[in-house]
């Protein structure tokens, strides 16, 4: 069962921002209260300081802090001078986790006009990027949400939650089992197809077309690098399911 095994990942919506939070100094902070364009800084900076040093946010929350959130959520640190880089990422990073936060109760912040698919794709990549390995933490995280979403929705976003937790759990010091891993997979694709097929407007890409996310994608990255991992140690059903999803995503097969 899918929910037993997001249970077994110690489901936590708190541990990510948590430990992303020790890293992020008030210089940090001062220059995610800035980003847009230095209006209200200081109206940002007093519920950016709640969010790093306690975990809260103080409502209305829609202005501040989330505004700044969701525009460092915005924004490309590979565009960046590479010493700026790492920096960047750090500040997107947990500009995103306390997004996806704010998205749970008691908060249920629904203002943010971007696709939580978009918030996780940029997550994953800034996570990738840090110098610390905050693989369990996110697990955690995207195992919460999937609970605490409807798994039999029409809703898409579960089944980008399901393709980024295939990819950390992958990851994982301490991977679960193939059969674990071979059931998600199921779910992500059967899910996807049963979503596909209600949607008369959905063009012809798997999970983009029914997420409205036309290439080029961020996810069609990640499905390469789904098709690039090193699984030899793991089953061959388990590659298999790996591979067909990583292809799809990527575009490299036909529907």
């Amino acid at each position: 069962m899918l929910r037993d095994f997001l249970q077994s990942l110690d489901p936590d919506e708190d541990s990510l921002l948590s430990e992303l939070s020790k890293h992020i100094t008030d210089e940090m902070l001062a220059e995610i209260a800035q980003t847009d364009y230095g209006q209200d800084q200081e109206q940002h900076l007093a519920p950016l300081r709640l969010l790093r040093d306690k975990g809260t946010f103080v409502e209305p929350m829609e202005w501040s802090p989330c505004e700044v959130l969701e525009l460092v959520r915005n924004s490309e640190p590979d565009d960046s001078p590479a010493a700026d880089r790492v920096r960047e990422h750090w500040l997107r990073a947990f500009a995103c986790a306390a997004l996806f936060r704010a998205k749970e109760e008691p908060y249920s912040y629904t203002a943010d006009p971007a696709s939580p698919s978009f918030t996780l794709s940029r997550l994953l990549e800034s996570l990738e990027a840090l110098p610390i390995d905050f693989t369990r933490n996110a697990a955690r995280l995207l195992a919460s949400m999937m609970l605490h979403s409807d798994l039999d929705t029409e809703d898409e976003q579960t089944v980008y939650y399901g393709v980024g937790l295939l990819w950390l759990a992958l990851h994982l010091s301490t991977p679960p089992s193939d059969q674990e891993l071979i059931g998600l997979a199921e779910w992500i694709v059967c899910r996807e197809e049963e979503i596909h097929r209600t949607r008369w407007w959905a063009f012809d890409r798997w999970l983009l077309g029914i997420g409205r996310d036309p290439p080029p994608s961020r996810w069609e990255q990640l499905g390469r690098r789904l098709t690039s991992l090193n699984l030899s140690r793991r089953s061959d059903r388990l590659q298999g399911w790996v591979s067909l999803i990583g292809e799809q995503l990527a575009g490299d097969v036909c529907n």
